[in-house]
């Protein structure tokens, strides 16, 4: 029997933190801290004046390595779990899927279809504010 007490989730997050750091450019790593802390910041404080700070010179340091580990940070705070994957949805979108899900291609396609649909309706909605906002007032 395990009498070991499972691990809550920041103490998950910072074990996945410490296996990232080993493995990640520290430049890269800075930028990845910023943004969980940032983030952290954003979901417990009642404040708007806490926000994200990614410097300017910091910029070349938001690699897509950078955005899959803070996606899958954010999974292990949301979900409890530290088994998963991320999954690039195309266009620049990726999402974090348990590995059962990101191992199902049919489950994978139909995700990908239905974030290109929505991306879509977005740009659909976005040309028809444009209109509204450039149509000229009379």
């Amino acid at each position: 029997m395990n009498d070991e007490a499972p691990l809550s989730r920041a103490d998950q997050v910072r074990l996945y933190l410490a296996t990232v750091q080993a493995r990640m450019d520290p430049d890269q790593f800075r930028v990845l801290g910023r943004l969980v802390t940032g983030s952290v910041g954003l979901l417990t404080s009642r404040s708007d004046e806490i926000g994200i700070d990614i410097r300017a010179e910091d910029q070349v340091h938001l690699t897509p390595e950078v955005t899959d580990e803070f996606l899958v940070v954010m999974s292990i705070l949301a979900t409890g779990r530290m088994v998963q994957q991320v999954v690039d949805l195309g266009d620049g979108a990726a999402t974090v899927l348990d590995t059962d899900a990101a191992a199902d291609a049919v489950k994978v396609q139909e995700i990908r279809e239905w974030t290109a649909e929505q991306r879509l309706r977005r740009g659909e909605a976005d040309a028809v504010l444009r209109g509204i906002v450039d149509a000229p007032q009379t």
